[in-house]
């Protein structure tokens, strides 16, 4: 149960950063790039290729988690140990791309961020058939990135973390159509595990206490912030 609630909360995170990284208002913004997100005082590589999406998580023994927008799956692989772990993804953030999904955005302003002159919007994201469960955020969008989201600010409903709260993401260091396929595959030389614990300790089955030390560190990160 425990490593189910913490692919989960993983799951969530990336839903909700790649959701708002797709709303904008322009035609069609950067779906191929790579970059260094920031949350929760974390940096992290990260790169979106169309609907899939890359980040490794340094504090995590070189993690990498891998998402598709529809899937219904998640891959982890530790790069240190050369294992993966592929998990249904439960509650998946809905999608822009669902007919069933209601995306309402307001024009807020202009800003300039890290150098970036940007256009501030309001916005909020529910399913048809589920709209007390609301996504409400606010995100700048970069305009000589192609209207590409550097920051958004994300209120999560109670349903999807205890308590609810504000998630903050941002992004730095955009390279446009650096992320290649290659980046969202499984090396051929991987071994398959069949939890977090293996993957971790790089399938020696029982993680190390810097592992687990690391793992409660994030945790605390993603709950108190």
């Amino acid at each position: 149960m425990k490593n189910n609630g913490w692919i989960r909360q993983v799951v969530l995170v990336l839903g909700l950063v790649f959701f708002f990284g797709c709303a904008s208002e322009s035609a069609k913004q950067p779906d191929n790039y790579t970059a260094t997100m920031v949350t929760m005082g974390i940096e992290m590589p990260m790169a979106k290729m169309g609907s899939k999406s890359r980040v490794e998580n340094p504090m995590m023994n070189g993690v990498v988690t891998i998402t598709e927008v529809g899937s219904g799956k998640v891959i982890m692989m530790s790069t240190a140990g050369k294992t993966f772990l592929e998990q249904v993804a439960q509650d998946e953030v809905p999608s822009i791309d669902d007919p069933g999904v209601v995306v309402e955005k307001k024009k807020t302003g202009t800003e300039t961020l890290d150098g970036h002159a940007c256009v501030t919007y309001d916005i909020v994201l529910y399913k048809k058939d589920n709209p007390e469960e609301k996504y409400r955020g606010r995100v700048w969008e970069a305009i000589d990135l192609g209207g590409l989201v550097i920051r958004n600010e994300m209120e999560v409903p109670e349903a999807k973390q205890a308590g609810g709260g504000t998630m903050v993401f941002s992004l730095k260091d955009v390279k446009i159509g650096a992320a290649t396929p290659a980046m969202f595959e499984v090396p051929s030389d991987y071994r398959r595990v069949d939890n977090v614990m293996e993957l971790m300790s790089g399938g020696r089955g029982i993680p190390g206490r810097d592992d687990m030390q690391k793992m409660k560190e994030m945790m605390e990160r993603m709950y108190d912030e």
